[in-house]
């Protein structure tokens, strides 16, 4: 039960399970921060097919802390399809990638750089959205078993872009 002016729960349970959200949501937050952040210094690793490989590995290993806080039993083949598929849909990898291509053909010494800047902001962003999208399904009571990515792509696009400019510093984090 609840004041309803205030929306102040009036009983002790009520209390400890806002105690109990308000923890395990700045828990979550840091956790996906922190993954986010590994997953941008990775990005600067100069062999992209093992950079790729470095953000699938850090991203699974956020998805199973993530889903240890929920409760939820972590099926490392559901994540790594459901990683997968956000990585290889992305536009921007096939965008960094023509433009690095084509740079590189004209100025030889340009990919290295313009990869240097634009795959650690893919690798945060892809982790912020990926962390964000399964923070969302656990809490709305999801499981890897009933997670669709073809159902949140829009969404993965929407979290995407705000992990982007997170990425690039222009932009505070939303308060949860």
């Amino acid at each position: 039960m609840t004041d309803t002016d205030t929306d102040i729960p009036t009983t002790l349970d009520g209390t400890l399970e806002n105690v109990k959200h308000k923890y395990r949501t700045t828990r979550v937050n840091k956790l996906v921060r922190n993954h986010s952040v590994l997953s941008a210094a990775m990005g600067v690793v100069p062999l992209p097919p093992l950079t790729m490989a470095l953000i699938l590995a850090n991203n699974l290993k956020m998805l199973h802390k993530l889903s240890s806080i929920y409760g939820v039993k972590f099926r490392k083949d559901v994540g790594k399809a459901a990683i997968s598929s956000f990585l290889g849909g992305c536009g921007t990898v096939s965008i960094s990638g023509r433009l690095i291509w084509g740079l590189s053909t004209a100025i030889p010494v340009a990919a290295p750089v313009i990869s240097i800047v634009t795959i650690p902001i893919f690798g945060a962003a892809t982790t912020y959205a990926i962390g964000h999208l399964f923070i969302q399904h656990f809490e709305s009571g999801g499981t890897f078993l009933s997670f669709d990515p073809e159902k949140v792509r829009g969404h993965y696009a929407e979290l995407f872009a705000e992990g982007e400019k997170l990425a690039e510093g222009e932009e505070e984090p939303a308060k949860a």
